[in-house]
């Protein structure tokens, strides 16, 4: 009879399943072992999809939005253009003080103009002048130039860092002009270099800020005395920001010609960034011209009658009987010629086109932003020019 197979015990599969996976493992592993001895492993380098390893370069430095200034006189009419001009400022420099023989400041912020721009999210910078409004002078005074920035210095500094602090404004911001009073114009202008070295450390040492007003120059002639006190490169490299007076090239003083010629404001740009980073420059920009009184100047003599008329005036000027408006392909600036009264007169002038020539040097020299002289003198379509050449 046939022997019945009887089915293996489960036990007895486990461990032979063992012994065979473990016979097997042994056999790979020495297999696998002289692989490794004979070709050892090589280290992996992974390419970029073009084959070519390449680094990303680091992101630019965020730029600082341009700056817009515009010049507070503290009237009712140039408070009220702050109000219509807020969406286009960044900054509002209170005219509203000036330096005394003592050192102290006179004037205030009468209409609030500080907390109005604060709750708008503008800034507000406190001005102080050395303009003397006795009508013996009515003009920017040397001496008082001389006792702010010699005799007075200590006291005024002191002054203008509690202004800064009493007064809610963000930085100060100097307008000394006429500053040859004696004559030795160098001392003169190591004086005032040193008045600001140690006004713009007591200001940064509180978190203020400081902004020179600084007239608009292609050199640095000695015999420009209105300009050379002012050392550019110096005073440059203490303030936040030097606000160029790139305006009146021209005026009452002189003979006819453009406020604030395209020619001579490249000049000034050129030579300028030379001696400071662009980036703590403001070009300014002038709301107003001057008429002159051709029959009642004495150009021989060199006395000239002018008046001081606003970007306002353009359209009223230019609809004058007889009035003829011109174009200067130099200065990129327009002139109108009229006869009133039998005088003959012509007045340069602000507008548009001139206007957006400026604004192309500002971005040409790659400029921190604009200042403009003075709220008040514009309207809408200053802003809307300034705006769109941006």
């Amino acid at each position: 009879m046939k022997q019945k197979r009887l089915a293996p015990r489960k036990s007895s599969l486990i461990i032979s399943g063992i012994l065979v996976g473990l016979a097997g493992w042994l056999i790979v592993s020495t297999i696998h072992h002289r692989e490794e001895v004979d070709n050892p492993p090589q280290e992996k380098t992974q390419l970029p999809s073009s084959g070519i390893h390449t680094e990303t370069a680091p992101a630019p430095a965020p730029r600082n939005p341009l700056i817009r200034l515009g010049y507070y006189t503290g009237d009712e009419d140039s408070f009220a253009a702050v109000q219509n001009a807020a969406a286009s400022l960044t900054i509002v420099s209170a005219d509203v003080y000036a330096v005394q023989f003592d050192g102290s400041i006179s004037g205030g912020d009468t209409l609030g103009v500080v907390e109005w721009d604060k709750a708008r999210g503008i800034e507000t910078f406190a001005c102080i002048s050395n303009y003397n409004n006795d009508p013996s002078v009515n003009d920017f005074d040397a001496q008082l130039a001389h006792a702010a920035i010699v005799t007075q210095r200590d006291a005024l500094i002191d002054d203008l860092l509690a202004l800064a602090r009493e007064g809610g404004y963000s930085g100060i911001n100097i307008d000394f002009e006429n500053l040859a009073y004696s004559s030795n114009i160098e001392e003169d202008r190591a004086a005032f270099t040193l008045f600001i070295h140690d006004l713009a450390g007591r200001l940064h040492a509180e978190s203020f800020r400081l902004i020179i007003s600084v007239p608009g120059k292609n050199n640095d002639s000695i015999e420009n005395t209105w300009a050379y006190p002012f050392d550019l490169a110096a005073v440059g490299a203490d303030a936040d920001y030097l606000q160029l007076m790139t305006y009146d090239q021209h005026g009452p003083w002189g003979e006819p010609g453009a406020v604030s010629g395209a020619d001579w404001v490249e000049e000034c740009l050129r030579y300028t960034t030379t001696l400071v980073d662009p980036q703590k420059l403001l070009i300014g920009l002038p709301a107003y011209g001057y008429d002159w009184d051709l029959s009642a100047s004495g150009a021989g003599n060199g006395e000239y009658s002018a008046t001081d008329i606003s970007w306002q005036d353009f359209d009223t000027v230019s609809a004058k009987p007889g009035a003829k408006t011109g174009w200067d392909a130099d200065s990129q600036t327009p002139f109108i010629t009229y006869t009133e009264n039998g005088h003959a007169h012509i007045a340069w002038i602000e507008n548009v086109e001139s206007l957006r020539a400026k604004l192309g040097l500002m971005k040409k020299y790659d400029l921190a932003g604009l200042s403009m002289w003075a709220l008040g003198k514009e309207d809408a379509s200053f802003w809307q020019a300034a705006e769109a050449g941006l």
